[in-house]
């Protein structure tokens, strides 16, 4: 996928910390042409890898893929199909938060504060163009509705720069405008509790971008481009009314593991922005920051997340 480089910066992360946590680890990388490359057996494909992967009988997978294959599901199903232990959520929880349009729905179901949208429909583009500068108002976001890091996503300032990027999102796949809320970028990470399998909030993390008006895949990535304060200094009852709704958005969308809901903070309240299943765990990413001000390692982290899964399976035979 578009986000294959960060997946791979996280997934080395992961693997270092799993060695040094005493863990026998086997980093399977899967390459943008869809084969896998397994240490010491070379480019193997689809239905090799899984069959070797079945022979290894793992005692744990962990999913270290951002965006689509990784975080869609579809490596989830896999892994169900081969009877193994996973981190992070199952099929179903993937998928619906994947989706930036479905979990949208999902929040408004659950009364959880999100920005109007309005998905591309089959019209033409003026018409769409039209609708939204009518019911959303300009500027608005456009994002792709499947992709993650901030990849397809884009501040539309005028009716052209509109029509410019629902065209240039469309490459990816279905597109969505969103109302554009200015204010404080606010994200809250959700880990579950290894033992009891219950989620809690870590402390909430604001996003102060230096260079673009959002927390964009430049500003991500790169430390310089943003300050990331952890724990947010925002008043106490925010804080924790963040906190709940992580939560409440982490419950409604069926997730497990551990994920990121991204908030808008302005003088009207709070907003859900997206829930991310698959929270980046390179050496600049958020959740990692937000574990580390509750007093949770790296390492323990990645072993927090192992020993959830195992007992996720065994509890539930993951359902």
């Amino acid at each position: 996928s578009e986000e294959h480089d960060v997946s791979l910066r996280s997934g080395r992360a992961v693997h270092r910390a799993l060695n040094a946590s005493g863990y026998d680890s086997m980093p399977i990388v899967i390459r943008k042409d869809g084969s896998f490359e397994v240490e010491g057996e070379g480019v193997l494909e689809l239905w090799e890898a899984l069959s070797f992967i079945k022979r290894c009988n793992p005692y744990c997978a962990f999913v270290a893929m951002h965006g689509p294959f990784g975080e869609d599901g579809r490596v989830q199903a896999l892994l169900d199909m081969l009877d193994i232990a996973y981190v992070g959520s199952d099929v179903t929880g993937s998928a619906l938060a994947m989706d930036k349009w479905l979990a949208k729905c999902v929040y408004r179901a659950c009364g959880i504060p999100t920005p109007d949208a309005l998905l591309f429909k089959d019209i033409g583009i003026q018409d769409f163009v039209e609708e939204v500068e009518k019911r959303l108002g300009v500027p608005c976001m456009v994002k792709t509705t499947r992709l993650g890091s901030s990849v397809g996503v884009g501040l539309a300032k005028d009716q052209d720069e509109l029509r410019t990027l629902i065209v240039a999102c469309q490459s990816y796949g279905d597109v969505m405008c969103e109302r554009y809320r200015r204010g404080r970028e606010l994200t809250c990470a959700v880990l579950e509790d290894p033992d009891t399998l219950k989620p809690f909030a870590l402390p909430i993390i604001e996003i102060v971008t230096k260079k673009h008006q959002f927390f964009d895949y430049e500003s991500k990535y790169d430390p310089n481009l943003s300050d990331e304060i952890c724990p947010a200094d925002i008043p106490e009852d925010i804080a924790k009314e963040v906190q709940e709704l992580g939560v409440r958005a982490h419950k409604a969308l069926m997730l497990a593991g551990f994920s990121r809901t991204d908030f808008i903070w302005d003088a009207e309240g709070l907003w859900a922005l997206e829930t991310n299943t698959i929270p980046g765990l390179t050496d600049v990413s958020l959740f990692p920051k937000a574990a580390k001000a509750k007093g949770i390692g790296f390492e323990d982290l990645v072993s927090m997340l192992v020993e959830g899964a195992v007992r996720r399976k065994g509890v539930t035979g993951r359902k």
